[in-house]
């Protein structure tokens, strides 16, 4: 049996406002991507769904996988709901397989593994509220990887993992089987194989042939032919192809025919004998791994034209310990000084415990920010950072004070609570008998002095043996102790003062 696993992205970053001076108030809008969102849906989103509707009705062999954001979710929910209403039904149908990323498809594994675990269980719970689905398969943003990754996806509770860049990984070994994950138990490694995926990415001229369009004019398209002629070859090292492109190779490729390269693809592919499409899952058993596959230095989507005369194999170099660095190709001075930017004020940020504040702060993770940083990117992304790091102190500032007006306000309730104790215990009764020569004799009246001078007789005391003196004593309370509603008056009373 020989397998393809044809993957797709869907992201779309977040468009950076120029702030300039304007820090925006207390709800800036640090993002404009409509008009960007729209553009793109027209050029790529549209047709690509299209091409996978259109197929997935010819065939019902026909699965293929699919990373999506959190941040094209979020737009495609705001722009044109449609989008996901589409992508339901695809994985309704049980034709897709979508794979769990970082929900802000961010770098935070190299900077903080509990914000990755955060983002990637709201990830988790966003496909299970709108498709109704957990995912299995674990992908960092540019299927980037190493040993590290790999146990993190495992601890996570994923079964599989998506790697790029496959002659830097593998050294002399094929992408085109199923991998044990180094240092797991039994996380499998899906490879992905960049050559044939960037043949078609860039509009390879080893692929290109001569074709007449409708009106008659020549142009250079690509050739299924010649393709398939290259995944013959190929699969004579393997069973198992995982393609995989980012949906804008539709836009980027449209000229030489990429979408009816696509369709020709797909139905020749499915006419033959022992061939089929597979999601990420499914290839995940296509095979029972028969090697374990060690990568100590990161690698990623477009790691492979990074390789320097000095390295060997990274893939196979089992001895030196795990170096979780980022890729060569993210790992620039001024790239690394904007992560830390950003990083660095995490704790402040969610110490507001503002969900907008903390989701503002989360969308500038963005790997798209960090991998290609120019001038005015780095200055966008700065003057948010500390506009961020404002409003978190204006919300501590506000947080205190409400703090301290709770404080106060139990400081005063305790005080009225012991005024409210005293002013009953003052209602006891008290008694002073004065100074007495003896003991009291004979018949004594007491009076007490109650409302408004009421005399009321308490008792007789008799007398005892050997008492001369008689004495007459009185009794008078200072306040005739409450009855129950008196007390909640004088409550009521003390907490209005």
């Amino acid at each position: 049996m020989r397998v393809i696993q044809l993957g797709f992205q869907l992201h779309a970053p977040y468009e950076l406002r120029d702030l300039g001076c304007d820090t925006g108030g207390e709800n800036p809008d640090y993002f404009a991507s409509e008009k960007v969102f729209q553009q793109a849906n027209k050029e790529i989103y549209q047709p690509f769904f299209a091409l996978l509707e259109r197929n997935t009705q010819k065939y019902r062999d026909l699965h293929f996988s699919l990373i999506v954001s959190g941040a094209w979710l979020e737009q495609a929910e705001k722009y044109d709901a449609m989008l996901i209403e589409r992508l339901k039904k695809l994985v309704k149908m049980e034709r897709v397989e979508l794979v769990s990323v970082p929900y802000y498809y961010s770098l935070a594994f190299f900077y903080a593994q509990d914000e990755l675990a955060e983002q990637v269980r709201k990830y988790q719970d966003q496909i299970e509220r709108l498709f109704g689905v957990t995912g299995r398969i674990f992908a960092l943003p540019e299927l980037i990887y190493n040993d590290a990754a790999g146990k993190w996806a495992e601890e996570f509770g994923f079964a599989g993992m998506l790697v790029g860049g496959s002659a830097r990984v593998l050294d002399w070994r094929s992408p085109n089987h199923v991998y044990e994950a180094a240092g797991c138990e039994y996380l499998r490694l899906l490879v992905r194989n960049s050559h044939l995926s960037e043949l078609i990415e860039r509009g390879d001229d080893s692929l290109l042939v001569e074709k007449k369009t409708e009106e008659g004019e020549a142009r250079r398209a690509l050739s299924v032919e010649k393709f398939r002629k290259m995944l013959d070859l190929d699969f004579l090292r393997g069973g198992l192809v995982n393609l995989y492109f980012d949906a804008q190779v539709l836009a980027q490729q449209r000229e030489r025919g990429v979408i009816g390269f696509f369709d020709e693809l797909i139905a020749t592919w499915l006419d033959g004998e022992n061939q089929k499409f597979a999601t990420a899952a499914e290839a995940c058993m296509v095979e029972t791994p028969t090697a374990e596959l060690s990568i100590k230095e990161t690698v990623g989507w477009r790691g492979d034209a990074e390789k320097s005369d000095d390295e060997q194999g990274a893939g196979l170099v089992l001895k030196r310990e795990i170096e979780n660095k980022l890729p060569k190709w993210l790992g620039r001075e001024d790239q690394v000084k904007l992560s830390e930017l950003v990083y660095g004020v995490r704790r402040q940020i969610l110490a507001s415990e503002d969900e907008k504040l903390s989701a503002d702060w989360r969308r500038l993770t963005l790997v798209d920010y960090h991998k290609g940083v120019d001038s005015s990117v780095m200055a966008r992304v700065a003057a948010i950072v500390e506009d961020l790091k404002r409003r978190a102190e204006e919300i501590k500032k506000t947080q205190a004070v409400e703090i301290s007006r709770a404080y106060t306000k139990k400081r005063d309730r305790g005080d009225v609570e012991r005024k409210v104790e005293s002013a009953v215990d003052d209602s006891a009764v008290k008694v002073n008998f004065g100074k007495s020569a003896g003991t009291v004799s004979g018949a004594v009246h007491v009076r007490i002095q109650a409302d408004e001078g009421l005399e009321v007789p308490v008792q007789r005391l008799g007398q005892r043996e050997g008492v001369e003196a008689e004495e007459e004593v009185e009794v008078v309370p200072v306040v005739q102790k409450k009855k129950t509603h008196a007390v909640r008056k004088i409550i009521k009373k003390l907490v209005i003062e």
